[in-house]
């Protein structure tokens, strides 16, 4: 009798099967196209499933998961799968980000041609008995300049393929350092307006989150050239659909081609009415290479983790905190909260990020790994890590992936340990180096287990590592402080404590612990204060 029970829900390829059932002790049963209601009553019978796109895996599906243990995606959006609801059953979720990377560029590309030669409508009207050659007047790539808004492995590629048609390419990704993209040949541009501007073609390569959503509606269009083309085969919502289409209608879009909606399958949708909107069935994954690639690394993950043995590529489990004794812990969740405020208050490029614990209490080594990693982190150092990446990138980052999504973007991560810094004995400390700025966070835990940040830079703090907080760097002048309290005041924004550290060059710096969500226009009220020279809202 098989040992592990795997349940395939969705159409893969058959080389990720073969793999699961050479293991002896592992049975497959195939159901593509099961639906959320007969797959609720059997889910709990098996240690793990294996989806793609087509089975929703909500926290409904898993509220009695019965022995599942693992929910492996078989490609590399999660769009479909509840990783809050699954962690908080402690199943594992696993991807594999890398499997069809190059089926989504080659797409890409193709696409590109496409809609620059009107290929689809020329194939069309030909085999229909027409032979209209001016209809089809053309676009060439060549020296036209491609703006590519996310440089990580779709997008490098990408830039990799358009270099190679002669083509200026330029790129915006905040999180991309400057050697990668010297090293692909790519411009970094400083602003999305200023990639967008200035491009022939816009290509975008990145996830659908708060930050990405609608990134780009009607306003964005109006900054961009005449007769600008635009391709989307990431995700849908990133582009406004319904302003693209009045775009593409007015002439200002010269033609879009997309393989991604809002929602999907589009029906009826504006789309369908436009000439120089090119579409497909979100096939970005969809040859047959792609499919083995992302089969056979699923596969492999699966079989390992229902073994014990390494494995990589799962995005939500917090594998070393429960490991650790109740007062590191304590460390582990302070480092995760400096790791947030470091991402929030520096500006530029990160670089590097340095990590050191101070102090006797980390003498031992507590960087026991139970999976494949390169990585030879201690836990505290991914905690920070993955607290800073995960608000600095907005995308699937866990403990887990952390090193991996930092090593992607040309981040260096620098662990230290040593036995004192400064006049203090036991502190974790966080340094953010980008290409504009340096930024030195350290914190210790106390008697009472709370977990403090104690400096910041040259300045002294006593802050409690969560809450909502308004940051402020001013002049240190008479009245600031009252200003300041005045303008939360008139916006009913309560203060439920408060930070302020001086130093001897004539600045200081704040930290308002808030009861209320402070807008943005708050912030920019404060900012226009004479003699204060930055503001930010962030949260811990």
């Amino acid at each position: 009798m098989a040992k592990f029970k795997v349940l395939v829900t969705d159409h893969i390829s058959p080389d990720g099967i073969d793999i699961l059932r050479a293991e002896g002790d592992i049975q497959v049963d195939i159901m593509a196209g099961i639906k959320n209601a007969e797959l609720k009553k059997i889910i709990g019978e098996y240690d793990a499933i294996i989806t793609r796109s087509g089975t929703t895996v909500d926290a409904d599906l898993i509220e009695n998961p019965g022995k599942l243990k693992i929910i492996g995606r078989a490609g590399v959006g999660l769009d479909n799968v509840d990783i809050e609801a699954a962690s908080m059953k402690g199943i594992i979720v696993m991807n594999a980000p890398t499997g069809n990377t190059l089926a989504a560029c080659e797409l890409t590309m193709g696409m590109m041609l496409s809609v620059v030669r009107k290929i689809p409508t020329a194939n069309q009207i030909t085999k229909s008995g027409e032979w209209d050659r001016k209809r089809f007047m053309g676009m060439q790539l060549y020296k036209k300049t491609l703006a590519i808004i996310g440089l990580g492995r779709i997008g490098g590629n990408v830039a990799k393929r358009c270099k190679a048609f002669e083509m200026k390419v330029i790129a915006f990704d905040p999180y991309i350092k400057q050697t990668k993209a010297d090293a692909l040949g790519v411009e970094l541009c400083e602003t999305l307006e200023q990639a967008i501007s200035q491009a022939d073609v816009i290509t975008f390569h990145t996830p659908l989150t708060e930050e990405t959503r609608n990134l780009i509606t009607s306003k964005e269009i109006a900054k961009m050239k005449d007769g600008v083309v635009i391709i989307n085969c990431a995700r849908g919502g990133i582009v406004n659909e319904l302003d693209l289409v009045e775009a593409c209608k007015s002439g200002k879009v010269l033609a879009a081609g997309l393989d991604v909606f809002v929602t999907e399958p589009p029906v009826n949708h504006p789309f369908f009415e436009v000439d120089n909107i090119y579409v497909t069935p979100h096939i970005g994954a969809n040859t047959h290479e792609g499919q083995y690639g992302v089969a056979v690394i699923i596969a492999e993950q699966v079989k390992n983790a229902l073994h014990g043995r390494s494995y990589r590529n799962a995005v939500n489990i917090p594998f070393m905190k429960s490991q650790l004794p109740e007062e590191m812990q304590k460390y582990f969740e302070l480092m995760e909260s400096m790791g947030h405020l470091a991402a929030q208050v520096v500006k530029g490029r990160p670089e590097s990020i340095e990590f050191t614990m101070v102090g006797p209490k980390f003498e031992e080594d507590f960087g026991e790994r139970t999976f494949d990693t390169p990585f030879n982190f201690q836990p505290f150092t991914i905690a920070g890590l993955k607290g800073f990446m995960e608000v600095a990138v907005k995308e699937n980052v866990s403990f887990i992936n952390a090193p991996y999504v930092a090593k992607e973007r040309s981040i260096d991560i620098l662990e230290t340990k040593t036995h004192s810094y400064g006049k203090f004995n036991d502190l974790v400390v966080i340094k953010v180096k980008t290409d504009k700025e340096e930024k030195t966070l350290g914190g210790t835990v106390f008697n009472d287990g709370v977990g403090r940040i104690l400096t910041y830079d040259n300045y002294y703090l006593d802050l409690i590592g969560e809450g909502t907080y308004l940051y402020f760097k001013n002049m240190d002048r008479p009245g600031m402080i009252g200003k300041l309290g005045t303008i939360l005041g008139n916006n009913n924004i309560n203060i439920a404590d408060f930070e302020l550290s001086r130093e001897a060059e004539g600045t200081a710096v704040g930290f308002v612990r808030v009861d209320n969500k402070i807008s943005a226009d708050v912030v920019k009220e404060i900012l226009a204060l004479d003699g204060m020279m930055e503001v930010k809202a962030v949260t811990l």
